[in-house]
């Protein structure tokens, strides 16, 4: 076998209780790390992670148990949407919880002119009484269907909620805007690059 490692290594990375040993190959050293995976430049099957292009992702997340303070999400997602020209809104449940998400728009929405987009499906169409209380926080947010062919066909009939930011950034928000808002339960969100 291939030595990767000299014990001494070993012993720091895995601690000094291991039976590994310094021949061992990266697939048995994997086995023993946190995330189970091997960085590569080439490899694309598992336990192999490729840095340039694969599933398994490092992005931004951040977890909330209920009744613990979301106020460095909101300041997080605050300054991702602070540059931000065009909002893709993509909620299914956004009709039921309409208090929930002004309350977002008014604390993380920038002041600028900002088109908020919604999607076509009748479920998650912004109703006009939606609308016209996201303008009355700012006029020149302008509030409207999506017309993207391409969005509207990726995100369609999904279970989780999402942010698109500019065609950049995806957030996906796993219990929606409403759980962000009100700390009664668990809130998690995941910030991506497109």
């Amino acid at each position: 076998m291939r030595r990767y490692y000299d014990s001494e290594t070993l012993k720091s990375i895995l601690g000094q209780k291991t039976s590994l040993e310094y021949s061992d190959d990266l697939e048995c050293l994997s086995k023993n790390t946190i995330y189970k995976i091997i960085l590569s430049e080439k490899q694309y099957n598992f336990p192999y992670v490729n840095i340039f292009e694969d599933k398994i992702e490092n992005n931004f997340t951040a977890s909330f148990i209920k009744n613990e303070d979301r106020k460095k999400a909101k300041e997080h997602l605050k300054a991702i949407f602070l540059n931000a020209n065009h909002l893709f809104v993509y909620d299914k449940f956004i009709n039921k919880n309409q208090k929930q998400f002004i309350k977002f728009a008014e604390e993380c929405f920038p002041r600028k002119k900002l088109n908020i987009f919604y999607p076509i499906e009748n479920i998650m169409k912004f109703p006009k009484n939606l609308c016209s209380n996201l303008k009355n926080i700012y006029k020149e947010w302008l509030v409207v269907e999506n017309k993207d062919a391409e969005i509207n066909e990726k995100y369609d009939y999904l279970h989780d909620r999402y942010i698109i930011v500019d065609k950049k950034i995806q957030i996906i928000l796993t219990s929606g805007i409403d759980n962000l808002m009100n700390i009664k339960k668990d809130f998690t969100y995941i910030i991506r690059e497109l």
